[in-house]
């Protein structure tokens, strides 16, 4: 490999590591291009609100160290169960909406529930607001557009493999 990386510079191109960029292969293009021609197609009025949820565990460990040269490096880990902490928020421009922490995971119950008592009444005009979430086995779908429906806001499910089209997800 660094015969590689000396012969490319040696040629004038500038090779640096980079972090690899994920990209699903069952993402379809198609879907994602129209997608985005909805998004295009709403009023300039709408409010678009992203939503997403993550959970961490309260037990790390590294998975990568360092040693000598030819020495193992031994990382030792519980083999016990630790406490999750996860939390659901949606996203309206830059703004952070209805933020929700919560001990263990998300079920379809627990995010209708938020949907419902959290999000909902953090909305300024439910019927020029857009509600865009992916396709998460915790999003019933019927449900999700039951409760929209009621409270008078649109939903929208992202195109399937493509988290890069919610700007929640790159939240810092």
């Amino acid at each position: 490999m660094q015969r590689f990386r000396d012969s490319q510079r040696e040629k004038g191109f500038r090779i640096d590591p980079k972090k690899n960029t994920i990209r699903y292969i069952e993402r379809d293009e198609q879907k994602c291009q129209e997608f985005i021609a909805e998004l295009e197609a709403l009023p300039e009025d709408t409010e678009i609100y992203y939503a997403d949820e993550s959970g961490f565990d309260q037990y790390y460990s590294r998975e990568y160290g360092y040693a000598p040269r030819g020495e193992k490096v031994i990382g030792e880990v519980s083999g016990r169960h630790f406490a999750r902490t996860s939390v659901v928020a949606a996203k309206h421009g830059d703004e952070i909406v209805a933020p929700f922490a919560f001990a263990g995971t998300m079920d379809a119950d627990l995010f209708e529930g938020w949907l419902e008592y959290y999000f909902v009444p953090a909305l300024k005009n439910p019927e020029k607001s857009v509600f865009i979430l992916d396709n998460a086995s915790c999003h019933r779908k019927y449900e999700i557009r039951e409760i929209a429906e009621e409270y008078g806001f649109t939903v929208m499910f992202l195109p399937p493999y493509s988290p890069y089209l919610n700007p929640i997800v790159e939240c810092p």
